[in-house]
């Protein structure tokens, strides 16, 4: 628990959480987790300045347990994911400030190339242009080794899978033409394409008309087997019936909805559910192969992982225990008073959002800055000075927008 003081305390240690750096504009499902270069830039430069230890989740963990002490005021940067721009940018720009970072990896995403892609410092050598980076992607085996051996980076787990699950027979809608809502999808039915669904079209993978059950995600979740028969039949039904005209059809759903009710009847014993101990086998397997891999491939203890989309309940902690994990982090959708300081529970370690955009009832007003986002970390370790310094610089914004609408 923490109590706010005037200017915070910095026995606190914020972790913060980020994804890619970047992205943005890319045409890919999930580019509102990525921000500009020049923004993630200006959080790293306005830290360093602050004088902020950048922190590996080892130091974390020794300081939490009281084993050792940490230069403070100290931080933690996080990126989840293993997006190959982490390499690209953000691992050359925290090596510009003197900084460190802990990459969360979710070993299935790994892109089986050996070929080292260029980065932010082959362009300010000369070696190739800014517009040649490639960042469609997921970081290689080679990359992460070098980010490692550099000191830049940690690579940690993110678990195997990073996928969801379906959860009941509920449906909640049918695989259509330029789906893209669920690409895990896509992941489940052909797993070894999904470091490469950045950059190719995915959406053949899975036959039109294929069922979307309720579904949630891989590692809290008792997984529902509905029976392949279902979305074989579906799927033969719809080429009947004009293949991707047949959703042009006004009715479409309705006629799914009641050819699927058909064919349930029929197979409704061939669907299930997995037992607790097959949930509980699955579980372990994903979280020790995805430790195993990791730390074969880059020669190093893997101690410390991320929850994928922070799921996790009691079984999934017990087996990361059993796999031989020290700590995880928790999931942002803890509002506890926790904090990451000496004497608190040094399993579990609490993150913060990068503070991507600034948004106002449902507008959103632009990129956070780097003093926004300062704000933002002291805030976090009781500061009521930056609580109010946070607010008065939204209003600011708040009323250029109006002022500029």
């Amino acid at each position: 628990m923490i109590s706010l003081r005037l200017t915070g305390d910095n026995s606190v240690v914020p972790v913060v959480m980020f994804h890619s750096v970047g992205a943005e504009n890319l045409d890919w499902v999930f580019n509102y987790i990525s921000e500009p270069i020049a923004t993630f830039e200006d959080k790293i430069r306005v830290l360093a300045e602050a004088g902020f230890h950048f922190a590996t989740w080892s130091e974390l963990y020794a300081y939490m347990r009281g084993d050792a002490s940490l230069p403070l005021p100290a931080i933690l940067l996080t990126f989840d994911d293993g997006y190959l721009d982490n390499w690209v940018y953000a691992c050359p720009i925290l090596k510009k400030y003197g900084a460190r970072g802990t990459i969360f990896v979710s070993s299935d995403f790994v892109d089986p190339s050996g070929q080292v892609r260029p980065t932010l410092e082959d362009v300010e050598a000369g070696r190739c242009r800014e517009e040649d980076l490639d960042i469609s992607g997921f970081l290689n085996w080679e990359e992460m080794r070098r980010m490692e051996s550099s000191g830049v980076m940690d690579i940690q787990s993110h678990a195997a899978t990073h996928t969801w699950y379906f959860t009941s027979g509920r449906i909640m809608d049918f695989w259509k033409p330029g789906t893209r809502e669920y690409p895990w999808m896509a992941w489940n039915a052909r797993p070894d394409r999904k470091p490469f669904y950045m950059r190719e079209d995915q959406t053949s993978l899975v036959p039109l008309g294929t069922p979307v059950y309720e579904y949630g995600k891989s590692l809290c979740v008792m997984r529902y087997f509905p029976s392949e028969q279902i979305a074989d039949e579906l799927a033969a039904y719809v080429e009947l019936n004009g293949g991707e005209g047949f959703f042009s059809e006004p009715d479409w759903h309705e006629r799914l909805v009641k050819k699927h009710e058909e064919i349930f009847a029929k197979v409704e014993k061939g669907c299930r559910y997995e037992t607790v101990e097959e949930r509980r086998r699955r579980t372990l397997d994903e979280l020790e192969n995805s430790k195993q891999a990791l730390e074969e491939n880059l020669s190093k203890r893997v101690d410390f992982i991320c929850w994928p989309g922070g799921a996790y309940d009691r079984l999934t902690l017990e087996e990361a225990q059993a796999a031989g994990y020290k700590a995880w982090t928790l999931g942002s959708s803890d509002q506890s008073s926790f904090r990451n300081v000496p004497g608190a529970d040094f399993r579990q370690v609490k993150r913060i959002g990068s503070s991507i955009r600034q948004m106002w009832r449902g507008r959103e007003l632009g990129y956070t800055t780097g003093r926004e986002f300062y704000s933002g970390v002291r805030r976090h370790q009781g500061s009521v000075y930056h609580k109010w310094t946070g607010r008065v610089l939204k209003a600011a914004r708040i009323v250029r927008s109006v002022i500029l609408r």
